[in-house]
């Protein structure tokens, strides 16, 4: 290999960072910029990140004791990409308060996406021109821009790197455990990032081992059976590093079925697309966007050009050269489609009966429409690859319809004129002055009844608006206090409950902690008013704050805030008109 194609791949890595900015993202590139994060799972995953790097050290290590206390949860479940958190966590007291590592995470996916891409095409074209185009292509993946909202989840060059691996040659037995020991390393990373990540990595890293055992003979099955259970144990020891499992942390069946991917996936634009429509959908569906973008499609179209005699016998002998691989990517796609298999929105086949016994392990990844993506980037690689080799002679031509291609894909990529994904969103914070007066003996804030994302329990329910678990969240970090509420990717419903009613129970009986600032929703304001003397209540920032402290500069401040503007009224709770 040249000393220029070993650097080509870095040029593919500018191509993702480029893209990134096209989109709008050079100012999320500022790491202590915070007014594009307002929205959305990017608040779960800056809190969970917060909370982390002041944690104590222990295990597991990703627990975060202070976010949603009692309550159990790490910085997996926050999705907060914790083999990141856990680099960053030791240089924490050097870093900035308001710390963000999100904007350089998706830079990096983008720039990674771009590598792998390169050394993609480099199985199928020696030009370097070539390999930069296709690279393009996988960098515009709408796929992976769709995910943003979702940043741990844009790890999309793992899959990438897997089919890198698959499709590299192996002449013999050494290269074949090389090819292993970067699989190992791929499912490792995979695990400290995402479980759905890891769920299709190690299904790929399956199907690597079944082809070096089976159609290319470098291992004995004993060998890759030991190998498998060798992958299997390190992604379970990261898994329980991390907190993933042994938390007693469980997740339900609901959704799955929902948040699947419909059978015209790879070609549905879902309103990506300016030029082609929106296809027939199931609402949840959009877990399962796997649109190959407008100018892939137009690339397959062309590679299908003429008579299929021309190009079927060479993709027939590709196909049956990486059977392992193709059907561990459509039995990701099976998983994908779930139990209710739709066309356009419309059920075809219906199967929730007979799975009905394996939907506690099923349920744990209701969002099953995005094990689509694996096929996804198979079928990009496959029209690549044929573009490649049907007009191996004539690199003009290579040129010009890869040219075409990437053009339309970026003229028809909505999310470039619509810069939707970095739109001015203000981190939802607590700005009255008043805060400044807040004791430091005061540990823990607590949202009365708390706010837990997504909890079905009728103990939770609350008027309190979904970011305001944010705002407080946020305060309780800067102060270094705990806070009871928050949104997790998944908690135990029972614990919710007792730690709910224990809550409750403590109000009822006045049992109020003198370290606590108590923020009480409208509703349950009676509930602390009828307590006379033991607690302190006042309006700060628009939210009934409570204290049972009897002393100190913010109860001080509540005693004010009552006399100038009086709580509002509540249901049992007479209020003396000003």
């Amino acid at each position: 290999m040249s000393t220029d194609s070993r650097h080509l791949p870095w040029a593919g890595a500018l191509l993702g960072v480029l893209w990134f900015v096209a989109l709008g993202g050079a100012r999320a590139l500022d790491p202590t910029y915070l007014d594009w994060l307002g929205w959305g799972d990017w608040t779960k995953s800056i809190l969970g990140w917060w909370f982390f790097r002041e944690a104590p050290w222990g295990l597991p290590l990703g627990r975060t004791p202070g976010y949603m206390a009692p309550l159990t949860t790490t910085v997996g479940f926050t999705d907060s990409t914790p083999w990141v958190s856990l680099v960053l966590k030791p240089f924490s007291g050097w870093l900035p308060q308001d710390f963000q590592f999100i904007g350089l995470w998706l830079a990096s996916c983008l720039a990674l996406q771009g590598f792998m891409g390169v050394k993609l095409m480099a199985l199928f074209t020696p030009r370097a021109s070539h390999q930069l185009l296709g690279a393009a292509l996988f960098v515009l993946a709408p796929v992976l821009v769709f995910r943003f909202g979702h940043d741990a989840l844009c790890a999309h060059w793992m899959l990438t790197a897997m089919l890198w691996l698959h499709l590299r040659p192996r002449p013999d037995a050494r290269s074949a455990w090389r090819t292993l020991r970067g699989a190992l390393l791929i499912n490792v990373l995979a695990a400290g990032v995402h479980p759905y990540l890891t769920v299709m990595v190690l299904a790929l890293s399956t199907a690597l081992l079944v082809s070096m055992a089976w159609q290319e003979k470098h291992l004995s099955w004993r060998q890759a059976a030991l190998a498998f259970l060798g992958g299997c144990l390190a992604v379970g020891a990261v898994f329980v590093a991390f907190g993933y499992v042994g938390q007693d942390v469980r997740g339900g069946a609901q959704g799955f079925g929902v948040y699947s991917a419909d059978m015209l996936a790879l070609i549905n634009p879902m309103g990506w697309s300016r030029v082609l429509p929106w296809l027939p959908a199931r609402s949840g569906q959009y877990e399962g966007f796997g649109y190959l973008g407008t100018g892939v499609l137009v690339l397959a179209l062309i590679a299908l050009l003429g008579k299929p005699s021309v190009w079927w016998p060479q993709a027939r002998a590709r196909v049956r050269a990486h059977g392992p691989l193709l059907t561990a990517v459509g039995l990701l796609a099976l998983l994908a489609f779930s139990t209710t298999m739709t066309l356009g929105g419309t059920t075809v086949v219906s199967m929730r009966k007979v799975a009905e016994p394996f939907m506690p392990v099923l349920g744990m990844f209701r969002a099953s429409g995005r094990f689509i993506w694996p096929l996804h980037y198979v079928v990009l690689t496959g029209i690549l690859a044929l573009v490649a080799w049907r007009w191996r002679e004539r690199p003009a031509v290579i040129t010009s319809v890869l040219v075409g291609a990437l053009l339309i894909q970026v003229v028809d990529t909505e999310e470039l004129w619509a810069q939707q994904r970095f739109r001015s969103a203000p981190w939802p914070r607590l700005r009255a002055p008043e805060w400044a007066q807040l004791d430091s003996f005061y540990r823990h804030v607590v949202l009365y009844p708390p706010y837990i994302h997504d909890s079905e329990q009728p103990c939770t329910e609350n008027t309190f608006a979904r970011d305001d678990y944010v705002r407080w969240g946020d305060l309780a970090y800067r102060k270094g206090m705990s806070t009871n509420s928050g949104y997790a990717a998944r908690f135990n419903e029972r614990h919710v409950q007792q730690v709910c009613e224990a809550l409750k129970a403590d109000a009822e009986q006045g049992r109020l902690s003198a370290e606590t600032l108590y923020v009480v929703d409208t509703p349950k304001l009676a509930l602390f008013q009828r307590l006379g003397e033991q607690v302190t209540c006042g309006r700060v920032d628009g939210f009934n704050v409570c204290v049972a402290a009897r002393e100190g500069r913010f109860r001080e401040v509540l005693l004010k805030s009552s006399e100038r503007a009086p709580l509002p009224p509540t249901a049992g709770s007479p209020i003396t008109p000003p």
